[in-house]
């Protein structure tokens, strides 16, 4: 992977996704992975993108465990963490065998959908055997392209889950998740040394951004976060579609 780091938008973009990404994950337990792609997708391919970004999942899941491990619920993961597995084992087989255009395009319409979810989530993420099959689509979609969050989250709102029980179950559900995904992206050969080189030197807003959710989790409202993260996603969206034609 090549890199123009003297290019100031990447920089923006990283900057802003990546502080957004850890607020989300550890002040509104939400994947984040979903909103960071897509943004460094404007300048990198697809794949890229995400292999840049798991290291830097990985060290914001460390910090959300470390803050609010004790009000994890284990009896709810006993049944996520299994499907998310069904999931990363499908995700694995199809890494990096997309067409970059044809991942643009269809991280784009997720985007999109993602962006305009709300009221879908209730009624989708209530469905019987909601946990097996969230979970898996969760650890599909994240392997692929780190957008397993808005998956998860519609189960976790259709069964009313308190904040900091979200916050903590989350938390454990994708370090596990990232950590499993270790295996399929070293097997894809795919994965460069320089990849992992720029992941540590942005280590440093990963940190900023998981302190800063936990800080402002209690004094802003959760649904206006959304709705900005909402706005990002569905702009990224629109313009990840039109750099796929």
């Amino acid at each position: 992977m090549l890199l123009d780091l003297g290019n100031p938008l990447f920089w923006l973009s990283a900057f802003v996704a990546i502080t957004l990404t850890g607020i989300s994950k550890s002040g509104f337990a939400a994947g984040g992975g979903a909103l960071a792609v897509p943004l460094l997708a404007l300048w990198l391919p697809v794949s890229q993108s995400v292999f840049l970004m798991l290291p830097i999942l990985l060290m914001m899941d460390v910090k959300t465990i470390q803050y609010y491990r004790h009000h994890t619920n284990w009896a709810i993961l006993s049944n996520l963490l299994p499907a998310a597995l069904v999931g990363i084992i499908i995700g694995g087989i199809f890494l990096n065998r997309l067409d970059d255009q044809v991942l643009r395009l269809v991280l784009g319409i997720l985007c999109i959908v993602f962006a305009l979810w709300q009221n879908l989530a209730p009624v989708l993420g209530s469905i019987p055997g909601g946990a097996y099959i969230w979970g898996t689509i969760s650890g599909f979609t994240s392997t692929v392209i780190h957008a397993g969050g808005p998956p998860i989250s519609m189960y976790l709102i259709a069964i009313n889950l308190p904040k900091m029980v979200w916050l903590a179950t989350s938390g454990v559900f994708f370090g596990v998740v990232n950590l499993t995904k270790l295996v399929p992206y070293i097997a894809s050969g795919e994965w460069q040394f320089t990849t992992v080189y720029y992941s540590i030197i942005l280590f440093p807003i990963a940190i900023f951004g998981t302190w800063a959710g936990k800080k402002i989790q209690g004094h802003i409202s959760q649904s206006q976060f959304v709705n900005w993260c909402r706005y990002l996603l569905l702009a990224s969206g629109i313009v990840l579609i039109f750099k796929a034609f």
